[in-house]
C-alpha cells in the first residue's frame, strides 16, 4: 500500500515540473480531460488558457475540477487535486514564469520569441484552482534500495539494459 505525501514532501512534489491534467465538467456533464503546464504556488495552482477555450468555458459554468499531478517514472507518486478554479486575468511575467519552469531559462526565452504565438491563438487568461482536498500517492518507501539505485541507474544506461 503507497504512503502519502504530506507537509513538505507534497509542496515539493507539486512544485515540481510535471504535465498535470485539467479535469473539468463539460457542457453535457461529462468529463473533459486536458493535460496543461501549471504552476504551484502559495498553495494553489496557476495555468495559462485561451480566454475562449473549452476549459474556461467549462470553469465558468461550474468551477468544480480535478487536476491529476504524478510522476511518470518509478517509483511513482501522484497528487490527485479536487478543487474550484476561477478564471483570472493573466499576471505580468506568468508565461514567461511558467516556460521558464518547464523549458529552462534559455529554451524558456526562445517559447517566448518565436513558439508562443502559434500555440497561442487568442487572449490568455489564468486558472487558479484552490485545493479543497487532496488525495495522495507514494511507492517510493515500499521500493527497496536496490530497486532505487537500478531506477536512477536506468535514467542513464542505453535503453536495452
Amino acid at each position: 500500500m503507497p504512503s502519502r505525501l504530506k507537509g513538505k514532501d507534497l509542496e515539493r512534489f507539486l512544485a515540481g515540473r510535471h504535465v498535470c491534467v485539467l479535469a473539468t465538467i463539460g457542457a453535457d456533464g461529462a468529463p473533459v480531460l486536458t493535460p496543461i503546464w501549471y504552476l504551484y504556488r502559495s498553495g494553489k495552482l496557476y495555468m495559462r488558457t485561451g480566454k475562449e477555450s473549452a476549459k474556461a468555458a467549462n470553469i465558468r459554468r461550474d468551477p468544480r475540477v480535478t487536476v491529476c499531478v504524478q510522476d511518470e517514472r518509478p517509483p511513482y507518486r501522484s497528487a490527485t487535486v479536487y478543487g474550484k478554479a476561477a478564471i483570472a486575468p493573466e499576471e505580468q511575467g506568468m508565461a514567461a514564469q511558467i516556460a521558464r519552469h518547464y523549458l529552462g531559462a534559455v529554451a524558456g526565452a526562445g517559447y517566448m520569441r518565436t513558439t508562443r504565438g502559434a500555440v497561442e491563438q487568442s487572449e490568455e487568461v489564468m486558472i487558479v484552482v484552490t485545493p479543497a482536498r487532496i488525495l495522495t500517492q507514494d511507492f517510493t518507501p515500499e521500493t527497496p534500495l536496490y530497486g532505487r539505485l537500478w531506477l536512477v541507474a536506468k535514467r542513464v544506461l542505453p535503453p536495452w539494459l
